[in-house]
C-alpha cells in the first residue's frame, strides 16, 4: 500500500512540473492589460464637454445686522445623520466663517464643497445665543435679522466707525456711570426694570435693578444725586459690555459702600461673563465710599469687553448690601482696530482639500492622479471691515508618484504683485524660480507664489505659506479658492499643468512660437479630447491610487460623478461604504 502511495505522488508531481512554465515563458503581468482596459473605458466615457470635474462651486454670503458686537459662525451642514442633533455635532466641526458684520453686514463669495447644500448659522448677542439651520438657495446664503434694540440702546454712541471702516473705540464710552440718566426717583429709592437704566445690565434673574436718591437712610451719592445697590432682590452683578479694540489699556475706577456694615463685592473684567477674571476685591464698611482702581489691557481678539461690579457678600439679607457710584471707565492707550478678528475657511476649518496631478501633458499619462498629491488648508484673516489682510496655505506633499522633479505655485489672479507685502514660507532650491523682494515671481501681472520646485524635498513634510498683504484687499479681489493652483513640470518654468479651463501663468513676450505648446494648453482649456483632466481638486480627504491604477478602479462613483456632470455621487471621493477599492489605493 506504501508503495502505492509513493507511485501515485511521483506520478502527480511529474504531471505538476511539466505543466509549469519557465521562467522564459512567462508572459508580461496581466496587470499591464488590465490598466490599459480600463484606461480606455475610461477615455471612452461620455463626458458633458462643460464639466470641470470641480467639487466645489462659489457661494455668497449676505448678512444684514446692524445689532453692535454681535458675532457670526457659519458651519457646513449635512444630513449624514438620522437626528438633527447628530447632524449639528457634525456641523460644528465645519466651520467656513467666523466673524462680525462692518456697518451692519458681512458680504462675502467662497469656495463651498457640493455635498454640502445647508448652512448652520450661529449668532452670538452677549451671552444671547441662536441658531438656524438654512438652505442654500442658488448658491446663496441669505439671514436677514431686525436690530436688538436692547443691545441697539445698551451701547448708544460708545464705539464708531473711522473712514477705513475699522471700528474705533471711544474715550468715556462707559455709559451713565453715575446713574444719573435712567427713571425720576422718589426722595428714597426704587427697584426697577434694566431696560430703565440707560447702559447698565443685571445678572439678576428678576432683572431688577435698585437704584437710591442721594440722602436717603442718610447715605450721600458719591457723585451727583442718584446711586446703585447691586443687590435689588437677589445677590448679582450690574455690568456694561462695551467696544473695546485689542492692545487697548483701559483705566478703571468705582467707589464702593458697605449698608448695614462691611459688604464684599468683586470687580471682574472679560471677553463675557463667563470667563471674566477678578481684578480686585471691594471690602468697604458702610462708614463712607471708598474708591477702588486699576487698568486692564485688552488681549489679542478681543474687540468687546465685559466689565462687572459683582456682590459677594453682605451685612444684612441678601438684598441688602454694596452700593456703588460713579464709575469711570477710560481708554489710556489706543488698541489697534485693525487687528484680524474675522476668518474664512477652505474647505473648513479642520477639514483639507487635495489637489492631485497627472504630470505627463500633453500626454494623456495613466490617470492613476498620484504624481504629485497635495492636502491643504487655507485660512483668510479678516479686518474688522472684513477685508482680507492675510491667507495661509497650510499644505502638505502627500504622495509622488513620478520620476520628475516636480514643483507647485499658485496664482492669485485677480491680485497685482505690488498689494502683497511679504510671502513666507516658500522652498526653493533648483534656481528656476526668480521671485519679486516680496516673495511673489517676477515679471507677472498677477501675483504668483511658487510654494517649491522641488516636491522630493517636501513630501511627508507640514509647512505654512504666509501672505501678507500691503493693505486691505476685498474678498472680491482677493477670489476664491482654490484659487489658480499648478504644477511645474521637472524643474521646466515654461511647462505648467493647470486644473480644467484655468489659464497659465504670464510668461514674457520674448518666448518664441516653438515654445508656446510647452506653454499653454493647445485647447486652451487643460483637458483631453475626451475631456479628461490632468489635474482634480478634491474638497476632501483623498487617498493616491496605487501606480498605474486608473482612477475608476480605485474610486467606484468617479465615472458615475463624471458623465453626470457632477450632479450624483458628488461625495465619490469620500471613505463611505462601497466607495473606495482600498486594496487599489496607496493607504
Amino acid at each position: 500500500m506504501k508503495s502505492l502511495n509513493l507511485y501515485v505522488l511521483l506520478s502527480f508531481l511529474v504531471i505538476y512540473i511539466s505543466c509549469t512554465p519557465n521562467s522564459d515563458e512567462i508572459e508580461e503581468p496581466e496587470t499591464e492589460i488590465i490598466v490599459e482596459t480600463s484606461k480606455q473605458i475610461l477615455e471612452n466615457l461620455s463626458i458633458p464637454s462643460d464639466f470641470n470635474f470641480e467639487t466645489e462651486r462659489n457661494v455668497t454670503l449676505t448678512i444684514n445686522d446692524a445689532t453692535p458686537y454681535v458675532k457670526y459662525e457659519i458651519f457646513a451642514y449635512s444630513t449624514n445623520y438620522s437626528s438633527e442633533e447628530e447632524n449639528i455635532s457634525e456641523a460644528l466641526n465645519n466651520l467656513l466663517y467666523s466673524g462680525k458684520p462692518s456697518n451692519g453686514s458681512i458680504v462675502h463669495v467662497f469656495s463651498l464643497s457640493t455635498v454640502y447644500n445647508k448652512v448652520y448659522i450661529s449668532r452670538k448677542d452677549g451671552l444671547e445665543y441662536s441658531s438656524e439651520i438654512i438652505d442654500i438657495i442658488n448658491n446663496e446664503i441669505d439671514f436677514n435679522i431686525s436690530n436688538s434694540s436692547k443691545s441697539s440702546r445698551k451701547t448708544n454712541e460708545s464705539y464708531k466707525t473711522n473712514d477705513n471702516g475699522c471700528v474705533e473705540c471711544e474715550d468715556n464710552f462707559f455709559l451713565n456711570g453715575d446713574f444719573e440718566n435712567g427713571p425720576s426717583l422718589p426722595k428714597t429709592f426704587i427697584i426697577t426694570s434694566e431696560n430703565n437704566v440707560e447702559g447698565w445690565s443685571t445678572t439678576a434673574t428678576d432683572s431688577k435693578i435698585e437704584l437710591w436718591n442721594s440722602g436717603f437712610n442718610g447715605v450721600p451719592a458719591q457723585n451727583g444725586t442718584y446711586f446703585a445697590e447691586l443687590n435689588a432682590n437677589k445677590n448679582a452683578a450690574l455690568y456694561q459690555r462695551i467696544c473695546t479694540s485689542p492692545g487697548a489699556e483701559i483705566s478703571w475706577s468705582v467707589w464702593h459702600r458697605g449698608r448695614a456694615g462691611t459688604d464684599k463685592a468683586v470687580v471682574r473684567i472679560g471677553e463675557n461673563l463667563a470667563t471674566a477674571t477678578t481684578e480686585v476685591t471691594m471690602i468697604t464698611d458702610n462708614t463712607a465710599w471708598k474708591k477702588y482702581s486699576g487698568t486692564y489691557k485688552v488681549p489679542e481678539g478681543q474687540i468687546d469687553t465685559y466689565f462687572l461690579f459683582e456682590a459677594v457678600s453682605t451685612a444684612g439679607s441678601i438684598s441688602v448690601g454694596n452700593f456703588i457710584d460713579n464709575v469711570v471707565i477710560t481708554e489710556t492707550v489706543a488698541g489697534d482696530c485693525t487687528e484680524v478678528v474675522n476668518k474664512i475657511f477652505y474647505p473648513t476649518k479642520f477639514a483639507v482639500s487635495t489637489i492631485a496631478f497627472e504630470d505627463l501633458w500633453p500626454y494623456s499619462g495613466d490617470y492613476d492622479f498620484n504624481d504629485l498629491i497635495i492636502s491643504y488648508n487655507i485660512e483668510t484673516f479678516l479686518n474688522a471691515q472684513n477685508k482680507v489682510t492675510q491667507v495661509d496655505f497650510n499644505y502638505k506633499v502627500e504622495s509622488i508618484g513620478a520620476g520628475y522633479t516636480n514643483g507647485f505655485g499658485v496664482e492669485l489672479e485677480g491680485v497685482s504683485p505690488s498689494l502683497i507685502s511679504s510671502v513666507t514660507g516658500m522652498n526653493l532650491t533648483e534656481g528656476i524660480i526668480t521671485n519679486n523682494s516680496n516673495g511673489t515671481e517676477q515679471n507677472q501681472p498677477n501675483a504668483v507664489i511658487i510654494f517649491f520646485d522641488n516636491a522630493q524635498e517636501n513630501e511627508n513634510l507640514f509647512n505654512t505659506i504666509s501672505v501678507i498683504f500691503s493693505e486691505p484687499i476685498t474678498t472680491e479681489t482677493l477670489g476664491t479658492a482654490p484659487f489658480n493652483p499648478f504644477l511645474i513640470v521637472n524643474k521646466d518654468r515654461l511647462t505648467e499643468i493647470h486644473l480644467p479651463n484655468k489659464p497659465t501663468t504670464y510668461f514674457p513676450t520674448t518666448t518664441t512660437i516653438d515654445d508656446l505648446p510647452t506653454v499653454k494648453d493647445a485647447d486652451g482649456n487643460f483637458k483631453t479630447p475626451e475631456g479628461l483632466p490632468w489635474a482634480i481638486n478634491v474638497t476632501g480627504d483623498f487617498s493616491a491610487p496605487k501606480e498605474s491604477t486608473v482612477i475608476t478602479d480605485a474610486y467606484n462613483y468617479f465615472a458615475d460623478w463624471a458623465t453626470t456632470g457632477g450632479s450624483t455621487y458628488s461625495d465619490w471621493y469620500q471613505d463611505k461604504s462601497g466607495y473606495r477599492n482600498n486594496k487599489n489605493l496607496k493607504n
